[in-house]
């Protein structure tokens, strides 16, 4: 528990505090998990850092423009060809895995804000899978 001393006795931190506190380090690590966990198609994790997303959402506009045989690096080390759906599949399982990472924060915010011990409440447990789980 965090501590503030006062008058030479530690004190504990009011529990909004620690709420607080704790809400904080639940948006890290959703956010941690957000730009390192990657996302799955099929039998591949794709990249999930801000920049391999900039690069998918282009895949998806360039469409049927995209270069014929483009050869794409997944988080395994195996390339993939891309194509215009292969894309649009990428793109998709970053929205579900987004969407599926910031409910399950809620849900620790709600187990942490309920709790009459908020420390008890383990913020690791119960993300969605993620490459190298992360």
């Amino acid at each position: 528990m965090i501590l503030e001393v006062i008058g030479g006795e530690p004190a504990p931190t009011p529990a909004s505090d620690l709420r607080a506190m704790l809400w904080e380090q639940i948006k890290a690590l959703r956010d941690r998990k957000t730009q390192l966990g990657g996302y799955q198609v099929g039998a591949h994790w794709f990249h999930s850092d801000t920049f391999s997303r900039t690069q998918q959402m282009a895949l998806v506009m360039m469409g049927a423009g995209m270069p014929a045989g483009l050869q794409w690096k997944t988080m395994g080390g195996e390339f993939v060809t891309m194509t215009p759906t292969l894309a649009e599949q990428v793109f998709a399982a970053a929205a579900a895995r987004d969407a599926a990472l910031f409910a399950h924060a809620e849900v620790l915010r709600g187990q942490v804000d309920a709790a009459e011990d908020p420390l008890a409440v383990d913020l690791s447990a119960g993300w969605p899978e993620s490459f190298g789980g992360v």
